[in-house]
């Protein structure tokens, strides 16, 4: 068995601007996106416990991603931080989002 391994990567989301309401998908536990844009984040996740880890900011919601409960085109931006591993129909959860 081969094993692969990769320097260590930074991500700097400091300074990325993202206008509008922002749905993060997954987004209990660090809440890495709620830590940066606050109020304008609605972090959804199929775990409570995950949400209620979660830093204080914008709103949280208890929701399965492939079954979004929005109105069409209510969201103006959707990200995926963490999430993406633990989701287990990813194309379904893409094409709902």
């Amino acid at each position: 068995m081969e094993y692969y391994t990769a320097e260590k990567q930074h991500v700097d989301i400091t300074k990325v601007e993202i206008p509008g309401r922002i749905l993060d998908i997954g987004g209990g536990g660090e809440g890495i996106i709620a830590r940066r844009y606050g109020d304008k984040v609605i972090a959804i996740d199929n775990r409570k416990d995950e949400l209620e880890e979660s830093p204080d900011a914008g709103l949280k919601i208890v929701m399965d991603a492939c079954e979004l409960k929005f109105l069409d085109n209510s969201i103006d931006n959707a990200t995926c931080f963490y999430s993406l591993m633990f989701i287990p129909d990813v194309e379904k959860m893409l094409a709902e989002a």
